[in-house]
């Protein structure tokens, strides 16, 4: 992808479902089929486009993450989001997917991650309604992305920004907060404030490895 201002690119619509995708990640759609059994939840009033199954990180690893197992836990996958943002308003297609992501070699397969040039961020919403106790996750460029350029990461908790994971590489953060009687959660991913460039391609993949929601007790 040309390291261009996508803020002053033309509007590019394409025929198909009404997903939200980063310029340079329509080649990766193709490859991916809907993830509307994967977001199989009971949809929410204002429930936001499903998103693809497949992204470009998802590859077969030896190694794989032994994921949260506690009775109960909730995979953030497993949830239909509510709202999704594109990571520029002139497109129409969403960037973020649920597919399993590989980063130093180990796959995390119940990951939501976001594919762009950042140009600006990209958010993902969902509902918590009070039901929730904890959100834990761990952040990191995927192994698969055309650059590993830091990213910053960022949540928020009913609308305020809750925690932020700021200059992250290909080396997984941690994110563990408390999110005791929120209504909502939103995921985030965006270019670093102090980056000099109006567009700071090229595409890298943003992932939330594994994120999971603990039930209020």
């Amino acid at each position: 992808m040309d390291d261009q201002d996508l803020n002053t690119a033309h509007v590019r619509r394409k025929p198909g479902p009404a997903l939200w995708l980063s310029a340079a990640g329509v080649a990766v759609l193709a490859l991916g089929i809907a993830i509307g059994s994967t977001f199989d939840a009971e949809p929410a009033t204002t429930a936001a486009p499903a998103l693809p199954t497949t992204s470009p990180q998802a590859t077969t690893s030896t190694t794989e993450s032994v994921a949260a197992a506690r009775p109960g836990t909730i995979w953030l996958s497993d949830l239909p989001p509510v709202d999704s943002s594109s990571i520029d308003d002139m497109y129409v297609e969403s960037p973020w997917t649920a597919a399993p992501a590989k980063v130093r070699k180990v796959t995390y397969p119940k990951s939501v991650s976001a594919t762009g040039a950042w140009c600006s961020s990209a958010q993902l919403t969902f509902a918590l309604d009070g039901k929730y106790d904890r959100f834990t996750a761990q952040v990191a460029i995927a192994d698969d992305s055309l650059a590993t350029k830091e990213l910053d990461f960022y949540v928020l908790v009913d609308d305020h920004r809750a925690a932020e994971i700021a200059n992250t590489g290909p080396t997984p953060q941690p994110v563990d907060l408390p999110v005791t009687g929120a209504r909502l959660l939103t995921i985030g991913v965006e270019p670093l404030a102090e980056d000099p460039s109006d567009c700071p391609g090229p595409e890298r993949v943003g992932v939330w490895a594994d994120p999971t929601l603990t039930p209020a007790g």
